[in-house]
């Protein structure tokens, strides 16, 4: 494991996450994803947004069961989940104050996970909640079941 990696974050998020398929370097294509979510749900994509699916978009893990002060609940990195959640999606950014992209969802789709501007991860259904304020940090606290 490099220096940076475990910087980066807990070396059981490095685990999960390269389990999931993440790698040091990784770099998928987001414009089908970006398409698909203009031409059904209006969303535009941010800089943040686009930054963090180029690195983690696609990525699933199933990991389920007791974490470090919550359940660990699984994640699947996929903004399309939110395809037609427009409406949704519009409710969440007004309560976080934020335009939320959305990114994926937690917890067999029972949360959506949006991201903002600003890199801040929130994790929502009926409300929002900010999950961390960096993309990192959200990933170690879904890695790992943390509140």
């Amino acid at each position: 494991m490099s220096g940076e990696t475990a910087q980066r974050w807990s070396a059981e998020t490095d685990r999960v996450l390269r389990e999931a398929g993440w790698f040091p370097g990784r770099a998928v294509a987001t414009q089908r994803w970006e398409t698909v979510l203009q031409e059904h749900g209006g969303f535009e994509v941010h800089e943040a947004a686009r930054r963090f699916l180029v690195e983690f978009g696609g990525l699933e893990s199933n990991e389920r069961g007791p974490g470090k002060t919550m359940a660990r609940m699984g994640f699947r990195l996929d903004p399309t989940v939110a395809e037609w959640d427009d409406e949704i999606f519009d409710v969440l950014s007004e309560e976080a104050g934020a335009d939320l992209y959305p990114i994926g969802e937690a917890d067999r789709r029972n949360s959506y996970l949006g991201i903002a501007p600003n890199g801040a991860v929130y994790i929502s259904m009926d409300s929002v909640t900010l999950l961390a304020a960096t993309a990192d940090e959200a990933l170690e606290k879904l890695a790992e079941g943390i509140r």
